[in-house]
């Protein structure tokens, strides 16, 4: 098992910087390795925030990269997956780019069949974000900034976006999100690594175990957007309550599986946060023995099981990525779709105002059973 050191390695601990290669505006796009005393090794770029590798050995002690990426700047900046990439303003799907704050209607821009889809054309994912470095005797850090000027997409408001992600010797990668705005906006910020535990190319994901620590979901429409309803998970294929594979439910003749292809809707947490000690998730692979735990503050998680993943793209090693052969799990906040007047509403407020900053804390904890 990977053991869980209480006690620092200052020269165990390691964070590099290398040119990754240059995008199509001819700007440089740098890349960051942090690296642990367990030989967990972490790689981001500044474009996008993309996480493009996370290595962490089996329980053999075997090293694998864990997430769905490309070998390429230029894959990145043609890629409609999202693989790796920090997602804002707006996490999610809007319906036809309408949202109310304040009683006043405001369009967004559409970059989606009749929706607006994770904050639109040229979103946090497809942004060159500035980044500062950080090492402790205990941690390694790459701080990523931005500046998202008013009208971007539709949204209202000049919104500053600080992500820190951070590495640790208890093989945990903390990604922490600040944004602040000069007018009242609306934020949902989420990580969208794609994991396959037994090996970014290895196949299917349907034999991973999946815990969510939840006991409600939202189903959604048939265009997938939450129809304002909260089911009760029990008898369902989506009670994830205990330890399930995925292929257990997944193939079942559930309306909201054909709806999404796969998994692909909310849970509504019952976690209580990053420090309690019930996590918010946990995902297992059996063969490898590697296993994920998520805890975070935000109140709900999006389980996708990569229903849209077709080999189109070409991914890292000559892999084409498959239906399926990637999961994400997304710390966020659930939004209303209600139908009634003043629709959009915040579920769990997404509302963003001045001098009352966002915060958010989500970390992953990589470990063998």
């Amino acid at each position: 098992m990977l053991k869980n050191s209480n006690q620092p390695f200052s020269d165990s601990l390691t964070i590099t910087k290398s040119i990754y290669g240059n995008l199509n505006s001819g700007e440089p796009v740098d890349l960051y390795t942090l690296c642990n005393a367990e030989k967990i090794s972490i790689s981001i770029i500044n474009y996008g925030g993309i996480i493009t590798s996370i290595k962490t050995p089996d329980s053999r002690g075997e090293l694998l990269d864990i997430v769905l990426g490309y070998d390429s700047i230029k894959d990145y900046e043609e890629d409609t997956y999202y693989l790796g990439a920090l997602i804002g303003r707006y996490a999610g799907r809007i319906k036809q780019g309408k949202i109310f704050i304040d009683d006043k209607k405001i369009q967004l821009d559409n970059n989606a069949e009749d929706s607006q889809l994770h904050g639109g054309i040229n979103g946090l994912n497809k942004q060159l974000w500035q980044a500062r470095i950080q090492k402790t005797d205990s941690e390694v850090s790459i701080s990523l900034t931005h500046r998202s000027p008013d009208g971007h997409n539709g949204f209202p408001g000049n919104v500053s976006f600080d992500v820190k992600y951070t590495l640790n010797n208890q093989n945990q990668l903390s990604v922490e999100y600040i944004a602040k705005t000069d007018k009242a906006t609306i934020v949902n910020l989420t990580q969208h690594s794609y994991f396959n535990l037994a090996g970014h190319n290895a196949g299917s994901i349907l034999d991973h175990q999946v815990k969510l620590n939840a006991k409600h979901f939202l189903p959604m429409t048939d265009q997938a957007y939450p129809t304002g309803e909260i089911i009760p998970v029990g008898d369902t294929p989506h009670d994830f309550t205990t330890l399930t594979s995925l292929t257990s439910n997944i193939n079942k003749q559930d309306e909201q599986i054909k709806i999404a292809r796969g998994y692909d809707n909310y849970w509504l947490l019952d976690s209580g946060g990053v420090s309690n000690k019930n996590c918010a998730a946990q995902i297992i692979d059996p063969k490898s023995g590697r296993r994920l735990t998520l805890h975070t503050d935000q109140p709900s998680v999006i389980l996708y099981t990569g229903n849209y993943l077709d080999g189109s793209h070409l991914g890292k090693e000559n892999t084409r990525y498959q239906y399926q052969q990637g999961l994400c799990i997304e710390p966020q906040r659930a939004f209303d779709y209600s139908l009634s007047s003043k629709n959009y509403q915040p579920f769990n407020t997404v509302l963003l105002q001045p001098n009352i900053p966002f915060y958010s804390k989500s970390v992953y904890t990589f470990d063998t059973i």
